[in-house]
This record gives structure tokens, sequence and C-alpha cells, in this order.
């Protein structure tokens, strides 16, 4: 069934069923009550559903998703919604800081850069310290970061150079490691063994 209207002026179903337009208004017509009553369930599972989106992506911790919801929803009740994706356990600060963890140490990030990194993510304080604690035990900082400066310095400082050179050539590599968030034992280590000569495997 159309609803346009009829080229010959006859009109359609809905337009014989509208109200004269002289006719006064009744305040039913009129319907105040309805946005007002329909705009918090809207905003609430617009909202939701964003974060639905954004979490079937990747771990989100909290803060996270407050930064980035909160000013596309600004009337919406973010705690009511993190409160109910937590219920459903589709949002937990734990499983994204241990993910988080795990994805930084594949990138070779040393544990001072990871938590800073959480910090920034809202994980702080007791959590970010188990996290840490339980990464500590899987994670050998000092064989890390001998790799990943192997593989931005693939060969040992020149013992030939001047000494002068070669500290410089050195404290560029202890920025390079500094800079990833590594320990300074850990830093000494790796510039260490990166420079001893590789033993000869025996005949």
């Amino acid at each position: 069934m159309s609803f346009f209207r009829h080229p010959n002026g006859g009109g359609s179903h809905a337009d014989r069923d509208l109200p004269s337009p002289d006719l006064p208004r009744s305040s039913s017509l009129a319907r105040p009550d309805i946005p007002s009553r329909e705009k918090p369930t809207d905003s609430f599972q617009a909202l939701f559903n964003h974060a639905l989106e954004l979490l079937t992506r990747r771990e989100h911790s909290c803060e996270e998703l407050r930064q980035k919801l909160v000013p596309k929803h600004p009337d919406a009740d973010f705690d009511g919604v993190l409160q109910r994706l937590q219920t459903l356990n589709y949002q937990c600060d734990r499983r994204f800081a241990e993910s988080f963890c795990r994805s930084r140490v594949n990138r070779g990030q040393g544990p001072l850069r990871i938590r800073q990194e959480l910090q920034v993510r809202g994980i702080r304080g007791v959590l970010a310290q188990e996290v840490m604690d339980a990464l500590q035990e899987d994670v050998d900082w000092f064989e890390l970061a001998l790799e990943q400066l192997r593989r931005k310095f693939r060969d040992p400082i020149d013992d030939t150079l001047p000494r002068a050179q070669q500290l410089k050539e050195r404290a560029r590599r202890q920025r390079y490691l500094a800079y990833r968030g590594f320990f300074g034992d850990a830093i000494q280590y790796a510039i260490d063994a990166a420079n001893r000569p590789v033993d000869c495997a025996p005949v």
C-alpha cells in the first residue's frame, strides 16, 4: 500500500486519517513525554553498542573506553554501561592488562616502559603491581634487552675506534635500551654480551 498522495487528489488512507488542520490539538497528540522517556534508553544502548564494537576488535581498559566514548556520548550513563559490560564479562581491566603486557614484550619493550604505558591506560596500584610481578616470572629482561640491541645494532662496538668514539657509541646504545624501558643492569648486561667475542663451537 502506497502512502503517497494520488495525482487526482483522492488522497491515501493515511491522508484521510489525519485530523483537520483547524481542529484544536489535544495534549495526547503532542505526546511531549516520548522523547524524554526514550532518550536515556537510546543513549545507553548507543553507548553500549559502541563500546561492544571496540571490545570486539581488542581488549580495552576502562580508561581507554571512557576517553574514546564519553566525548561521543556525553549524555549517556558511562558508569552504567561499563558495569553492564563487566557483568557480562565483555570488559575486564585485569584481562586487558595481561594481554597488553604480552603484546609489549613481543614488541621488545622493557618493564619500565610497559608499566608507564599501563598507567596511561588507567592500570595502576595493586593491579599493575600484580600484573608486572606475574610478567617478571615469565620474562628474562636481560636476554630481551640483548635481543633488542642486536636487532638494532648488528655489529659490536669496534674496539679499534678511538676511546672517545667507543664511549660515544656505547652511550648511544644505552640510550636506545633506556628508551625502550630496560633497567640499568639489563642494559649493562646487553651491551657487554653484545661486544663479547662469540666462542668457537668445538669441532
